[in-house]
């Protein structure tokens, strides 16, 4: 179960806002009350080793070979730990065709890359890759230099990594995973049928004295094909008050791997605690007010799961009342099985895991 601090923290982070730019910020908030596309952010998911990143639009030229891979299909040892599926869960995201294993190699300087799983939904996707053939050292953390993700020929945004928790994805024969969380911020449906294209570039090692990738193997790893994915979705209309937050839940879907909520929020400023950086004089100064956070979901059977990912938020019109969130899940739903969303009252005084008592439970279902 997700704790307090791993929920929470990721946007209720002490802001650092010097004085001298808060007139600044003033101004960006009527911006962005007024600007829909502006006033959306990202939370990023909870790995160690995270990036953020809007591909740069640039033209590559391919210098290796993508062939075929081995025709024995399995899922990716990464992604069955981090989502935690059974064997009816791998036999049902099959058959739905959630997933896909693309099963491409490509060979560059005696390293070779293997796409070997995607995961996708209505707005989400997980890649999972296999690196060979490269000798990282110990203590050392392996990372590619330069990492292109396009889909539909469009630059998307995304998060990546190749450590699951304080632990390398590292297999028996040394080779170890990769992987990308896709964001679909365009809308409902934006990643599937659609063409990835995926370019690695340069693979290093980086250690915490360096911070920069070094013995660097200047190779590059292109790959493209086809995303598959599932739409399978559960729509409902809501009408709950959150406490006395001022926020109500109007609407709420649920994917395979993401659940979205929809808020009727107005826009507001509040008061937040600050810290000059440079100085470390304290003050206070105005923030754009958030709703409750969404948690995760309760199950039929009374399972509370709320290991949510990485997510987007914000206004949808203008900055005016309706607010959305939208995440990934950190393991796979049965859509049918999901009886309720789980919404955060408040932030606890002490770290320890969220029980139902702490949560808003809002059934979506009669």
């Amino acid at each position: 179960m997700m704790n307090e601090k791993t929920v929470l923290d990721i946007l209720k982070e002490e802001v650092v806002i010097p004085k001298e730019v808060q007139e600044s910020a003033d101004a960006a908030f009527e911006k962005i009350l007024s600007e829909t596309e502006k006033s959306k952010v990202f939370r990023f998911p909870s790995w160690p080793k995270r990036r953020f990143a809007a591909a740069a639009a640039a033209a590559v030229l391919c210098l290796s070979t993508v062939t075929a891979g081995a025709a024995y299909i399995r899922w990716s040892r990464g992604l069955e730990k981090e989502l935690a599926v059974t064997k009816e869960q791998k036999e049902q995201a099959e058959k739905a065709h959630l997933t896909d294993f693309p099963n491409l190699t490509v060979e560059d300087k005696g390293i070779t890359v293997t796409a070997k799983q995607s995961i996708v939904d209505n707005y989400y996707g997980y890649l999972a890759f296999k690196v060979d053939g490269f000798t990282r050292g110990k203590g050392k953390e392996p990372e590619f230099n330069d990492l292109s993700v396009r889909v539909g020929g469009k630059d998307i945004s995304y998060t990546y990594g190749m450590y699951d928790h304080d632990e390398p994805k590292v297999n028996a024969d040394g080779s170890f995973e990769y992987q990308i969380m896709l964001y679909g911020a365009e809308g409902k449906g934006s990643l599937m049928d659609k063409q990835i294209d995926v370019v690695f570039s340069g693979l290093g090692v980086v250690t915490e004295k360096a911070g920069v990738a070094e013995d660097v193997v200047d190779g590059k790893w292109a790959f493209s094909w086809k995303l598959t994915g599932s739409d399978e979705i559960y729509t409902a209309k809501v009408s709950e008050k959150l406490g006395d937050s001022g926020a109500s839940v109007t609407g709420a879907e649920v994917s395979p791997i993401s659940v979205k909520a929809v808020y009727d929020f107005p826009a507001k400023k509040v008061k937040e605690h600050a810290v000059n950086e440079t100085t470390g004089e304290e003050y206070e100064t105005e923030m754009l007010a958030e709703p409750p956070l969404l948690a995760g979901v309760k199950l039929k059977d009374g399972t509370l799961v709320m290991n949510t990912g990485g997510g987007m938020m914000g206004y949808t019109d203008g900055g005016k009342n309706v607010y959305e969130e939208c995440f990934a899940m950190g393991r796979l739903l049965d859509v049918d099985e999901v009886e309720s969303l789980l919404f955060v009252r408040k932030p606890l005084e002490e770290e320890r895991e969220l029980t139902e008592d702490d949560l808003y439970v809002v059934k979506i279902r009669k």
